[in-house]
């Protein structure tokens, strides 16, 4: 995808950036793709901002643990939410969060979007991604 000049405006149409796939992403029994597909949004030295979408097999969830980069990140949650290990949301839909710098975060989601901003340009440093049982509302399988 063509980077814009930072100093100018400029508009991104849905066909403008592809979803990329995150590398710990896996093809389940029913032949689909789950894990974390992300659009590109706006990359610069100071900044990165993209919408991500994390998607589970059913039954699933992701439990994904980061450290936010050097300047910190804010996320917005567009649909969806973050779970606890009983299956509470804790971030519900529409939420803000600011992740500060070097900040250790995460949460369980089964199917989320969220718009990032990654204040330094660098993304997260992805400490723990673990698919694991999960039912909403109820909690963690054992």
């Amino acid at each position: 995808m063509h980077q814009p000049d930072r100093t100018r405006s400029f508009q991104i149409h849905p066909d403008d950036a592809a979803w990329e796939p995150a590398d710990y992403n896996i093809t389940w029994q029913d032949g689909r793709e789950y894990g974390r597909f992300r659009r590109v949004l706006r990359r610069d030295a100071h900044g990165l901002t993209v919408i991500a979408r994390f998607v589970a097999p059913p039954g699933k969830a992701w439990k994904i643990m980061g450290r936010a980069p050097e300047l910190g990140e804010e996320v917005y949650i567009m649909k969806g939410a973050y779970y606890d290990t009983r299956g509470r949301v804790v971030a519900p839909e529409g939420s803000f969060m600011f992740n500060a710098p070097g900040a250790l975060h995460g949460g369980i989601s089964t199917d989320m979007t969220l718009y990032l901003h990654w204040c330094s340009g660098k993304p997260d440093e992805i400490v723990s991604v673990d698919l694991i049982d999960f039912e909403v509302g109820v909690g963690v399988k054992t």
